[in-house]
């Protein structure tokens, strides 16, 4: 009988994959907080047309983490755009099982507006209540960047265009610091000052959000318009509602 231990494969988001660049893509695997025991691994890709480009290639696993870099050569002359597919393939337990995702080829990554340096500014004693200082921020960071990131993409829009980063950091900080909060309010017990404060950010979240502008390269070609994108799908105006993409 198949096994069929419904392992989490930890995907972020969709995979970029920048032309002309070697990239390594990864996949964290793991079970009831344990990575297993992979004996074998292979990689695919299709492009957005399904065209396989790399078929069932022999890849590699540390740690539950399955890796795989595709080569510059690989994406060479293919056109950017959305509609990449990929898989790695996990032997466990002498039994095969797939873990896809969708991917995109794209001129460049966007990479977060904020760092730790953001948080303590915000709350110089954070570093202090951290228990190897302002490293340990790191992780809400990247949960945040991973929140906002995957949004985007759920509402359509191809955030790795923006050409405006800095107008992501008001959601970023402020959702970044209600997890370094509300993890301060649980390790330390009473904490009652940390939670009421995550809860008072929290509720700026919608706002910030709605807030998000940026000029987009639409043609990825470092071509930029001159509309602000937003970032909700939805715009309210006097005159009613209108959709993000009216072209």
């Amino acid at each position: 009988m198949a096994d069929g231990t419904p392992y989490s494969a930890r995907w972020t988001g969709p995979v970029l994959i920048p032309q002309g660049q070697d990239t390594t893509i990864t996949v964290a695997v793991e079970h009831s907080g344990s990575a297993p025991t992979v004996s074998a691994v292979t990689f695919s890709l299709w492009d957005s047309g399904g065209t396989v480009l790399l078929d069932a290639v022999s890849a590699s696993e540390s740690g539950g983490t399955l890796s795989y870099t595709v080569t510059a050569a690989t994406t060479s002359g293919k056109t950017l755009g959305q509609g990449f597919l990929l898989k790695f393939t996990a032997t466990i337990g002498g039994d095969a099982h797939d873990f896809y995702n969708d991917a995109a080829l794209t001129l460049a990554r966007l990479y977060p507006p904020i760092g730790t340096t953001d948080l303590t500014n915000r709350y110089s004693r954070l570093a202090a209540l951290q228990t190897t200082g302002a490293s340990d921020l790191q992780k809400f960071v990247s949960d945040a960047w991973t929140e906002l990131s995957s949004r985007l993409y759920a509402e359509a829009l191809p955030f790795w265009r923006m050409r405006t980063p800095s107008a992501l950091r008001p959601w970023l900080t402020a959702q970044a610091l209600v997890y370094a909060l509300d993890d301060l309010a649980l390790t330390l017990g009473d904490g009652g000052p940390y939670r009421d404060e995550a809860r008072r950010l929290e509720q700026t979240l919608p706002r910030l959000y709605g807030q998000i502008r940026s000029r987009m390269d639409d043609g990825e070609d470092n071509t930029i318009g001159e509309q602000q994108q937003p970032a909700s799908p939805v715009l309210v105006l006097s005159s009613g509602r209108l959709g993000r993409f009216t072209r």
